[in-house]
């Protein structure tokens, strides 16, 4: 008998050792990262989506993620999907965090002080190495304005502050820096799927370099996405015309910008009356 207790006991503990361990509160979270000197971790998710399901699993299964989060950070999970409590309401509205798509893994020191925010791929690898880059002042997001201001023009660092800049909803800096990550990008390398991901993911301006491009390569704008999305590469390009022509001054922009953006909405196929934007 002693021995089945001993075999359960030891079950029991590679099971929740295998857990990331989530506090109940994000203020008993900071608590414990001051007290503990960690950094706080946060899985920003919606429990909906299915992505974050997967993530969900991980974060509760895979025993590598959790003894690394376990040891390094003190962890909080944080579920989109439901109304947020006022105190995680009020935290990532001070953090001036945006997203428009989840799940997010976050990264605060134990002073709330915003450290790294990432996109998941959904393998421990990746979860784990979003955490180191959280540890290390070279590698997390909070050191790429200062990146920036030094001179670095580096494509990984100009994605990477554009990423930021996104999610700070920073309009204007986020076309000025988008625009230096085109100028930047090796040219040879613009049909790729890099340049269409870049594309996507941080242009926002048709005045932008990769905008350009892909407006005048439509042809060449494919098979970039697979499975339910594929053959949607032409809505990155069709999603910052639209959003210019939001502009509540659209019917006074001068004759050539107003031509100009008659032949996207053609070329994009949007209709085949642009005037209905003008009037």
């Amino acid at each position: 008998m002693k021995k089945v207790y001993f075999s359960f006991l030891v079950l029991m503990s590679v099971i929740l050792n295998a857990q990331v361990v989530f506090e109940s509160s994000l203020s008993e979270a900071f608590k414990k990262a001051k007290e503990q000197n960690k950094q706080v971790f946060i899985e920003y998710y919606n429990s909906d989506c299915s992505v974050c399901k997967r993530l969900g699993d991980l974060l509760r299964t895979d025993q590598e993620v959790s003894t690394f989060y376990n040891k390094r950070f003190i962890n909080y999970a944080m579920n989109s999907n439901e109304s947020l409590s006022e105190e995680d309401n009020n935290f990532i509205t001070k953090a001036n965090l945006h997203f428009e798509s989840v799940p997010i893994l976050l990264y605060f020191d134990k002073n709330q002080n915003f450290l790294h925010h990432s996109g998941v791929t959904v393998t421990s690898e990746h979860v784990i190495n979003e955490a180191k880059k959280a540890i290390l002042p070279d590698y997390n997001t909070s050191g790429l304005k200062a990146k920036y201001d030094a001179g670095d023009r580096s494509v990984r660092t100009l994605y990477a502050y554009c990423d930021m800049l996104k999610v700070n909803k920073n309009d204007i800096m986020l076309t000025k820096v988008a625009q230096d990550l085109f100028e930047s990008f090796k040219k040879e390398e613009l049909p790729t799927n890099k340049s269409y991901v870049i594309l996507k993911q941080v242009v926002n301006s048709s005045d932008n370099g990769f905008f350009q491009y892909w407006i005048n390569n439509v042809d060449k704008l494919k098979d970039f996405e697979t499975g339910q999305k594929a053959g949607t590469e032409i809505l990155s390009l069709e999603k910052i015309v639209l959003k210019e022509l939001s502009d509540p001054n659209v019917k006074k922009w001068d004759l050539t910008k107003k031509n100009k953006f008659k032949q996207y909405i053609l070329k994009l196929k949007i209709t085949d009356n642009p005037e209905v934007f003008f009037e």
